[in-house]
């Protein structure tokens, strides 16, 4: 586990006093279940967007005679059977 360095948060009364709840509900602490969110948020900012990717643009922008490729890729590249 990484080492974990305090810090303060203030939370209005009604959201920390459900944040109490869901800790006491799931046998746990506030502060680990903001870690999770916390983590969850940064991590779905952080995934990579394939369709906005200008790779994922050039799919399906060539055409070939062989309609086989991507099953006989190695007998077109290495001229195995």
């Amino acid at each position: 586990m990484p080492t974990l360095k305090r810090t303060q948060m203030y939370f209005p009364e009604d959201l920390l006093r459900r944040l109490r709840r869901k800790a006491e509900e799931e046998n746990t602490t506030i502060a680990y279940i903001v870690r999770n969110a916390v983590s969850e948020l940064l991590r779905k900012e952080n995934a990579k967007n394939w369709m906005e990717d200008s790779l994922w643009k050039i799919v399906g922008s060539s055409s070939s005679k062989d309609r086989d490729l991507s099953v006989n890729h190695d007998k077109y590249l290495y001229g195995k059977k």
